[in-house]
């Protein structure tokens, strides 16, 4: 007899392949992240293993197969969530992941002459057809294929799902990804079980390269799985436990699965283990059991009594997905497929990011239906039109522009708009001198013209603080981070800078950031482009503590204190002759605490730069219309030389230079306003160190 299991040793989904680990699926995790956040969950739980353990105790069915015998129809939608990557799977793969899922279910699988005899003889046609949707939740017409272009695919967890979710008491959701959140290595999929957890949660995510047989899963590292992680998955949300009962020589509440001491791996041959555990048996382990880790082209069944899991399943917590009413709800009663209106989407290509006067090819990516014809609209770009299903269009002013396509059949057409889809560069840099400074004290909030905001999921990104949160006054940018969703990726991207004319360039900048708990991932990433952002080289990363610049804390993260800033400096040696660069600073969010940055500088060696803080430095007004004050506090007689240069490098006042005594100064900047509008940097050099400070005239 299978012993019973405590229920913190549930669920483990866990196996190391080599130094490399691989966790087929996650559902352990999943399972206990959900109720130690949830406890309510943890009813839900004991009432899924009670089922299992009534089944269990029914001799009828641990013994022979059910009676049930007439097919059962599960809709199934694909949520495909891409950058436009390979992860944007192609529907012919997910139709072969249908194939696949329907052989394997009702037990027409080709391979079944693998299955040793002793195993066939309790291997089970467990009478399941799985079927895309044909309609949406709202009635209209769909292939079964959502596609969502996000970041969040990757690292993606079950705050991915929130982006496309359709009912889950009426369609099986299935979420493709890049890949899957994890603290140790690959997470190839997870479930969750029947009648446990938030409805709006329950389903399957898989990665995009587990999917199906081909397209992008014989490129991938797990070719071997051949579409076989789905069927896993689709039996734990059918409600079905591992063979080896998650634990040493466990219980999987299924009499005619022989007892495993533990997962298997690869692909054993028979018999395997036989007797290391007290019910295994002569047979041994039931490695080609889908319910086990051996590679996806070595499992080939499901049992009787499994069959009778899914059984009761589909006749008590998701009985209401096989009715007849729920088919002819979601279209799947057998009614005749019908073309559908397609849905617009496209891709800029090669990159969004050019320079001035140079093309971007677009390509349309509709999706469920195929379109017919094609209407571009390209504000800012040759043509300004296209009928052409891939134009290529060329900008020749700088700016950030938006595009639209509108994309028909017979059946309808649709349209969509992609705001700031095209970003393009001057051909020169916008910022040459001996230097660039950026404290966000001045010219607006971003994006700007100077700086771009990359906000791909819409929620919470990099902005300017309104609320004197700062390094050096008035102002820094910061992302939200407590109120965003993990897996999200922001990005600012500065303006161009003329990197030829600074001698031993660097990339100084201030960052402030904390963490929830040590556990926290946030990381931040500092790229340099050269040709205006077609191409990012990585130069600096930092995660976790080693990003952290004070103690975790619950409570949202506000600087107080230039103790709590760090200074970090990214060395550009390797791009000194260059003459239009751009930096780009990228934040991966992990549940932790904001993230701040400011006084974003590129420089020759930096000397004292802590001195403004030291010396009280302020410059106002700040915009002005005519003239402005600088003014600070010397603790001591020092050597001093005040200096405003215009963006090209040229001087153009001479403010001071000499000796000062302690105590306060003040000096005029543009005297009777004499200086045009635009924008330029003061240099102030207390005793060799150095002080810069945009202003703005207008």
């Amino acid at each position: 007899m299978k012993r019973t299991l405590t229920l913190a040793l549930l669920l483990a989904c866990a196996l190391a392949f080599g130094q490399n680990e691989v966790h087929k699926c996650w559902t352990h995790e999943h399972a206990m992240e959900l109720m130690k956040n949830n406890p309510e969950y943890r009813q839900q739980y004991q009432d899924y293993e009670a089922m299992l353990q009534q089944i269990s105790e029914n001799a009828l069915l641990k013994t022979q197969e059910s009676t049930q015998s007439v097919p059962r129809v599960i809709p199934v939608v694909f949520h495909v969530i891409h950058e436009g990557g390979a992860e944007n799977i192609s529907k012919a793969q997910i139709l072969d992941q249908i194939r696949i899922l329907n052989e394997d279910f009702i037990r027409a699988n080709p391979d079944t002459v693998n299955t040793p005899a002793p195993f066939a003889a309790v291997a089970a046609n467990c009478n399941i057809e799985f079927r895309l949707a044909q309609k949406d939740p709202s009635g209209n017409c769909t292939d079964g294929i959502v596609r969502i272009f996000s970041s969040q695919t990757n690292n993606a967890n079950d705050n991915t799902k929130a982006l496309s979710y359709w009912p889950s008491n009426r369609y099986l959701n299935v979420w493709v990804v890049k890949s899957i959140e994890s603290t140790s290595g690959v997470i190839l999929g997870y479930a969750q079980f029947p009648g446990f957890g938030s409805p709006t949660t329950d389903g399957v995510m898989i990665r995009h390269d587990c999917i199906g047989s081909i397209g992008t899963a014989p490129l991938g590292p797990f070719s071997y799985e051949v579409g076989r992680v789905a069927t896993h998955e689709v039996g734990h949300w059918l409600g079905l436990r591992h063979v080896w009962g998650d634990a040493n020589c466990g219980n999987d509440f299924v009499a005619d699965t022989p007892q495993a001491q533990a997962a298997n791996s690869g692909c054993p041959s028979f018999p395997h283990d036989a007797n290391i555990c007290t019910n295994t048996g002569a047979n041994g382990e039931m490695y080609p059991n889908y319910m086990d880790y051996s590679n996806g082209n070595c499992l080939n069944l499901f049992t009787a009594g499994q069959k009778a899991i899914m059984d009761a399943t589909l006749a008590g917590t998701r009985q209401n997905i096989p009715s007849p009413s729920n088919l002819n709800f979601t279209g799947t009663n057998g009614t005749p497929a019908v073309l559908c209106a397609p849905k617009a989407d496209f891709l800029p290509q090669p990159t969004r990011f050019i320079c001035a006067g140079a093309s971007v090819s677009f390509t349309s990516i509709a999706y469920n239906g195929q379109p017919t014809s094609w209407s571009w609209n390209f504000p800012g770009g040759t043509p300004s039109t296209s009928t052409d299903s891939t134009p290529l269009v060329v900008y020749n002013t700088p700016g950030v522009y938006n595009v639209s396509l509108t994309v028909s059949n017979t059946a309808g057409s649709h349209t969509k708009t992609i705001n700031n889809v095209v970003y393009v560069s001057p051909a020169t840099a916008m910022y040459s001198g001996w230097q660039f400074y950026e404290g966000f004290d001045v010219g607006g909030p971003i994006p700007n013209n100077d700086w771009w905001v990359l906000n791909p999921n819409g929620n919470n990104t990099w902005a300017q603080t309104t609320n004197g949160v700062y390094y050096s006054p008035n102002n820094c940018i910061m992302v939200n981070n407590v109120s965003s969703m993990s897996g999200q990726i922001d990005e600012v991207i500065s303006p161009s800078v003329n990197l030829s004319q600074i001698n031993n360039p660097s990339l100084y900048f201030k960052v402030a950031y904390a963490q929830k708990n040590s556990s926290n991932g946030d990381r931040l990433r500092v790229f340099v482009s050269t040709n205006c952002g077609q191409t990012w080289t990585l130069r600096m990363t930092k995660l976790g503590t080693n990003l952290a610049t004070v103690p975790a804390q619950t409570s949202p993260f506000l600087p107080s204190q230039v103790t709590q800033w760090r200074m970090e400096t990214v060395s550009l040696t390797s791009f000194a002759t260059q003459q239009n660069v751009r930096f780009k600073f990228e934040f991966l969010s992990d549940g932790g605490n904001h993230i701040y940055l400011d006084d974003i500088n590129v420089s020759g060696p930096l000397g004292g730069t802590e001195l403004e803080q030291q010396l009280g430095f302020a410059v106002y007004p700040n915009p002005s219309s005519s003239s402005s004050v600088a003014s600070f506090t010397l603790p001591a007689d020092a050597q001093a030389a005040i200096m405003l240069y215009d963006m090209t490098g040229r001087e153009t006042q001479s403010v001071f230079s000499g000796h000062l005594k302690a105590g306060e100064h003040s000096f005029v900047i543009n005297p009777e306003g004499t200086l045009g509008k635009g924008i330029y940097l003061l240099k102030v050099v207390i005793d060799g160190n150095v002080i810069t400070r945009k202003i703005i005239i207008h």
